[in-house]
């Protein structure tokens, strides 16, 4: 039984104001109104099913068919209770073979798995298990900080710093903004959050343009998102590109809700030169995705916050799709998330063996890498808002303070381990032969993790 009502406690109850569905039993157990819950709870089974989810502490909220005690899911306790075997089969259920998360009647098993949402569809061509991997076979190793004694510490922050300084030094600045998304960001000043996101997409868009990967008309080019979501910098770049000559793709495992690719969408239907892929990027055969087998058009690889090894991950995919054709001509990826590399997959393994790097050092340098990003600046406010009050504080752990690693300190060796990481990113892509380069495209206050992976045709 649902209702559209809020019952006001004290007031007439007869006053209802419409906001959404509720289900009744669930509003009478927030509000505890005594004598009408015992009534609602006396008629809990002739509404809803009768079984008790021990986890959650309350009865099954499903609705049950007149004459039943439990609802379609647990219809099979009322069917092991049955005094009568044929009645006992007649109600019978069993876990779906594709999804064991749900049940059906055993009578209609065969139907139920015509139709079934969880059914394995054919994989198109394009789609072969772990393509991408560079090598699968190598046991990750993780190394607790904690584990190591403080000279051991010490002693690899200081080769950090000496192969940070030797083979990355400082990073170039190129913040800008792209004109075709000047519009969009007077309107959303109000939205710090919103900005925030379309502001980075504008400075991607103004360094894509600034080494020539992002042309208007002048070349065909198909520009692939990995990691796409919503699409948003795809849609960026569609309105800063000539979408009659040029092409979109996206890569996603996931379809989220509301995706700006719909915004070119004409009465239902896709624009012809937008396309998107939901598989893992680990699983995608690029060269032979439809889009970029049928066609003479360059690519271009892109992406914005593409977390750890999935950076990897795609630097692979477009190696192969690259190889032996040269068909890519930039890599434009916004880096993040260091923490969530993995050794197997990581493409810049040669790099760090020129360097006498071991596995184990990159697990190390890893494991450091959130020293650049993870409540840093709390810490800082906590520690100034201390001060102000006239208090005796210390945000630093004991272990840390001794050494000498205040928070400056440690958030700068987190950045040299990242930079690091990627410096063995910029090699890997050298070797196409694409001019690579890691430089700042946004301010730390817009995002911490500011770093960009440009890459294009010398």
């Amino acid at each position: 039984m649902f209702v559209c009502f809020v019952v006001v406690y004290g007031c007439n109850l007869h006053t209802f104001h419409v906001v959404r569905i509720f289900q009744i039993n669930a509003v009478l157990d927030i509000l505890d109104i005594p004598g009408v819950n015992s009534m609602a709870t006396s008629n809990k089974t002739e509404v809803t099913c009768a079984y008790f989810l021990q986890t959650k502490k309350r009865y099954c909220r499903m609705s049950v068919k007149t004459g039943r005690k439990f609802c379609g899911e647990h219809a099979s306790l009322e069917a092991s209770n049955q005094a009568c075997p044929t009645s006992a089969a007649k109600y019978a259920r069993t876990p779906c073979p594709y999804d064991p998360n749900h049940s059906c009647f055993v009578s209609q098993l065969a139907k139920h798995m015509e139709k079934c949402n969880s059914k394995p569809q054919p994989l198109p061509e394009y789609i072969k298990e772990n393509v991408n991997v560079i090598d699968s076979n190598d046991e990750e190793i993780k190394v607790n900080l904690g584990t190591l004694t403080d000279d051991e510490l010490l002693a690899i922050i200081s080769r950090v710093s000496k192969i940070h300084s030797d083979f990355v030094g400082e990073l170039p600045i190129s913040v800008g903004r792209h004109p075709v998304l000047e519009s969009t960001l007077a309107s959303l000043t109000e939205s710090r959050g919103s900005w925030r996101h379309v502001f980075q997409s504008s400075s991607i868009l103004h360094n894509m343009a600034r080494v020539g990967v992002l042309t208007s008309g002048k070349s065909r080019s198909t520009y692939v998102e990995f990691g796409s979501g919503r699409g948003q910098l795809s849609y960026a770049v569609g309105q800063a590109v000539d979408l009659d000559t040029d092409a979109l793709l996206m890569i996603d495992k996931s379809s989220p809700r509301h995706k700006h690719d719909n915004r070119y969408k004409v009465d239902g239907e896709s624009h012809a030169s937008i396309h998107r892929v939901r598989a893992d990027i680990a699983d995608v055969d690029l060269g032979q995705v439809p889009l970029v087998r049928n066609d003479t058009r360059r690519l271009v690889g892109i992406g914005k916050h593409l977390c750890g090894a999935a950076t990897d991950l795609a630097l692979n995919c477009l190696y192969r799709a690259n190889n032996p054709v040269g068909l890519v001509q930039g890599v434009c990826i916004a880096l993040c998330c260091h923490h969530q590399c993995t050794w197997g997959l990581y493409v810049g393994k040669a790099f760090f063996q020129e360097l006498g790097l071991s596995q184990t050092d990159f697990a190390i340098m890893r494991a450091m890498t959130s020293w650049a990003v993870c409540g840093s600046r709390r810490a800082k406010e906590h520690s100034d808002a201390g001060q102000e009050a006239g208090e005796v504080t210390s945000a630093l752990p004991g272990r840390y303070a001794a050494m000498g690693l205040d928070i400056e300190r440690r958030e700068k060796i987190g950045r040299q381990c990242k930079q690091i990481i990627d410096r063995g990113r910029v090699a890997f892509l050298s070797t196409w032969p694409l001019e690579a380069k890691l430089l700042y495209y946004v301010e730390p206050d817009i995002s911490p993790e500011n770093v960009l992976l440009l890459a294009h045709i010398s």
